[in-house]
């Protein structure tokens, strides 16, 4: 019996699709480069924003507490662990949104700028979206005492079980938020590597890019349920 040869066919297949799916042009490709530069700097840019203007309100909050607990002694220090925590990492998110990089950090093009936006999330923004999941902790335990306040108009004496529940909300909390944060922008970086790789290759399409922009649009709305989802838990457990 005859062998078949599969790599004339896949060479074949590929000719074939080739015909059907034409490659993009060098000003389309440059075009896409430019606004993709845009959208993932606009990303990391944003996300810093937002943590920074609610670690800052979490630091207000804290801060309107020690006036409110004055004269609990015991809720005092726990506040003053909690803003020094909230302002060290605002300080921290600032040093690193001064470090995106930006079109005059690269004389360069747009390519050599998306490069640098991979190489600046392998480096610095990962720490920083680990930085940014105390967030959600933070809102949690201001959130249960703004709650103890209102409903008691002090701290009752925590039992064990107490604490166990507590302490385990937080760090539900944390590697919730880690892991949704750091998947979130893992899918941005690695569909970036992917287009740039094709670009390299000379193998992008307007058929590939459809495909680009809907992934991303999906996974737009997966991480929005995501987070709806558990904005309504938070305010489940407080109620």
């Amino acid at each position: 019996m005859k062998e078949i040869d599969l790599d004339k066919f896949k060479s074949a297949w590929k000719t074939e699709q080739s015909f059907d799916d034409e490659k993009l042009s060098r000003e389309r490709i440059t075009a896409f480069m430019s606004s993709a530069s845009k959208s993932i700097g606009g990303l990391f840019r944003r996300s810093l924003i937002i943590d920074i203007t609610l670690k800052s309100l979490l630091a207000f909050s804290s801060g309107a507490f020690m006036v409110l607990y004055s004269d609990q002694g015991r809720v005092l220090p726990v506040l003053a662990l909690l803003i020094v925590l909230v302002v060290s990492s605002v300080l921290l998110q600032i040093r690193i949104y001064l470090r995106i990089p930006g079109d005059e950090d690269t004389g360069k093009n747009a390519r050599s700028l998306l490069h640098s936006y991979i190489s600046f999330y392998s480096r610095s923004f990962v720490p920083s979206l680990i930085t940014a999941s105390l967030t959600g902790p933070l809102v949690f335990v201001i959130g249960a005492l703004f709650y103890f306040f209102l409903k008691y108009g002090t701290i009752r004496p925590l039992e064990f079980v107490d604490f166990l529940i507590l302490g385990s909300m937080v760090v539900i909390s944390f590697l919730l938020s880690a892991f949704v944060q750091i998947k979130n922008f893992n899918f941005h970086i690695g569909q970036l590597k992917d287009i740039l790789a094709e670009i390299e290759q000379d193998t992008l399409t307007e058929s590939r890019l459809d495909y680009y922009k809907k992934s991303k649009y999906r996974n737009l709305i997966i991480y929005s349920i995501i987070l709806l989802v558990g904005l309504l838990l938070f305010l489940l457990l407080l109620l």
